[in-house]
């Protein structure tokens, strides 16, 4: 297998890390073999090693983003747009994606039994729904996974990321922070001030998000690699050197995602403290994002490294 950097799919941005994911999950869906790590830089961009070039991948990873799209985890029954299912209906939604080959995302939208704590009739979605009001989360990912074309994936990888107005924004990049205090113009207008956004590298991140499951939490629901509570909460990741399989990724994701809090206690001289084996997985950088959704809708704080390789 030979190596090839993506320079697009930057480690320091919650999006171009889910984004890298995605590749290797496309991979995995059609059958390739794609191993992922990170180069140790200033800003770390993904390296795979793989038997197929970019040319052979990108049209594998669109296969899947249309499979996805006509799937039963984007495509429920009874037919809805958004992730707030009735209590009585999650076990059918995840019962008819089962085995399936999206049916991994549905488990990584809702979990059985994880309602909304004031309702308590309503599924609680994922930390990594950022929607609000109108917006409706299934309807946003089957328009990405359907309009997106071969050339925005392309370009996601190799190069510097395009915006435009063409695809809703899942709310993921870090690079567009649309508060009042930096806006010229309201930001929730979304008709005369529309966010922008880019197809290709969402796309991705989509097919990522089966790496994130979520599972029945306390007064939420709990998704892998977040923490803290629905409006104050934190994403972290882990960066590797070395490039592994998807189910490492997966592994390393969930055992190496720690609260920023946490990380001055995990790194005490107790020999259970998780932090002293990063090194030895062959980690070189935890980082984090904060969770913000004290505006009208949720977005990712600047990252910051919460961890590092001595």
């Amino acid at each position: 297998m030979s190596e090839l950097e993506l320079p697009g799919l930057s480690g320091n941005n919650p999006l171009g890390f889910m984004a890298a994911l995605g590749v290797q999950t496309a991979l995995a869906e059609t059958n390739g073999e794609l191993r992922l790590g990170w180069t140790d830089s200033l800003v770390p961009t993904a390296i795979i090693d793989s038997e197929y070039g970019l040319d052979e991948i990108t049209p594998r990873v669109l296969s899947v983003a249309r499979s996805w799209a006509a799937g039963p985890a984007l495509n429920p029954v009874p037919e809805r747009d958004d992730v707030k299912f009735p209590a009585n209906g999650i076990r059918d939604y995840l019962d008819r994606s089962r085995g399936l080959r999206d049916g991994a995302l549905a488990m990584s939208l809702v979990a059985e039994n994880s309602l909304d704590a004031m309702s308590g009739t309503k599924a609680k979605p994922t930390d990594l729904d950022f929607t609000s009001g109108n917006q409706k989360l299934l309807e946003m990912m089957r328009r990405i996974l359907t309009e997106t074309r071969l050339d925005d994936i392309a370009q996601v990888m190799s190069d510097s990321w395009h915006y435009s107005d063409r695809l809703p924004s899942l709310g993921w990049d870090v690079v567009d922070d649309r508060q009042y205090a930096l806006e010229a113009f309201d930001p929730t207008d979304s008709k005369n001030n529309p966010k922008l956004a880019c197809p290709g590298v969402q796309c991705l991140a989509i097919l990522g998000m089966r790496s994130f499951p979520v599972f029945r939490g306390g007064r939420k629901t709990a998704t892998a690699a977040c923490h803290g509570t629905w409006n104050q909460g934190c994403f972290s990741w882990p960066l590797w050197a070395h490039s592994v399989s998807l189910s490492v990724s997966r592994t390393l994701i969930a055992h190496a995602s720690i609260p920023p809090d946490d990380v001055a206690s995990a790194g005490s001289d107790s020999p259970t403290s998780r932090s002293r084996q990063f090194a030895g997985w062959g980690l070189f950088q935890v980082l984090a994002s904060n969770i913000d959704r004290s505006s009208k809708y949720g977005r990712f704080g600047p990252p910051r490294v919460i961890w590092q390789r001595d």
